[in-house]
């Protein structure tokens, strides 16, 4: 039997839960993360084309929906870290708040709108919360006020698992995110819609050009996260050369640059 795909991947996770025939699941995942029952689902089929290169023009969908007849949803998976991600989740909700709104429109045509982002990932700034965050406008005094319902982020980071996941409905979703196969997940299969979203993704595993399409994807970010880290690296090795040329100006000994800087003693001979 081959193994399944990881729905943790952005493309396969929009296989899963972004195909309109697949509305139950996402109905009931979004159900998990925003704690309220979704009356009805429409899945916004979104126009895209894979292509030979899963680049993020083209590779990079979110799940879009409508939830009871007005509310618009944007979900979307993130494994790789692109920093700034505070900023790209507030510009992706306002994105989905000002769509609802035609040229002269009236403001009360705005309803909530709900951005959910997975992330296969911590924040630093948020390392002391828990798996699973709900972000809004509140008064900053006491945070009892609140502006306005429209705003409505959560935040679910994966990796927190590792160390403790709270209990509650979102568990088996984050379970069979990181784990599709493990123990835990087929446990938590006497729960329907699990049960149905692994057959589904077992059905994504077995269709060869979903395969080759992820396999794409994956190999792209990987790349992609490859020639970021040689563009750090060489960043600062650029800086430390620099400083090892200011240092070397001041007479230090070129032991001792070498040391402060992380260059041989030969890369700090040899600089002018």
């Amino acid at each position: 039997m081959k193994k399944v795909l990881s729905p943790k991947l952005d493309v396969v996770f929009h296989m899963l839960f972004g195909e309109q025939k697949h509305e139950r699941i996402t109905k009931k995942l979004i159900e998990d993360v925003i704690g309220e029952k979704v009356e009805t689902i429409e899945l916004e089929q979104t126009p895209y084309l894979w292509g030979e290169h899963a680049n993020d023009k083209i590779g990079i969908v979110d799940v879009r929906a409508t939830i009871n007849n007005k509310e618009p949803v944007d979900i979307e998976m993130q494994i790789a870290d692109n920093k700034n991600i505070e900023k790209r989740i507030l510009f992706y909700w306002a994105k989905l708040y000002l769509k609802q709104l035609e040229a002269g429109e009236n403001y009360n045509q705005l309803n909530r709108s709900i951005g959910i982002i997975f992330l296969d990932y911590e924040i630093e700034k948020l390392k002391e919360l828990p798996t699973h965050t709900k972000w809004q406008i509140k008064e900053s005094e006491n945070g009892k006020y609140l502006l306005t319902e429209d705003l409505e982020i959560h935040i679910i980071e994966l990796t927190k698992i590792k160390k403790k996941v709270e209990e509650g409905s979102l568990k088996k979703w984050i379970l069979f995110l990181e784990n599709p196969e493990g123990e835990e997940t087929r446990k938590m299969a006497e729960k329907e819609e699990i049960k149905e979203a692994i057959e589904k993704l077992e059905d994504i595993s077995s269709d060869e050009e979903k395969i080759r399409i992820a396999e794409l994807r994956e190999k792209y970010i990987m790349d992609r996260e490859s020639e970021l880290e040689t563009a750090e690296e060489k960043g600062i090795k650029k800086g430390s050369i620099e400083i090892a040329k200011k240092l070397k100006k001041e007479n230090m000994a070129i032991e001792k640059i070498a040391g402060i800087t992380g260059l041989s003693k030969e890369e700090v001979e040899k600089l002018k």
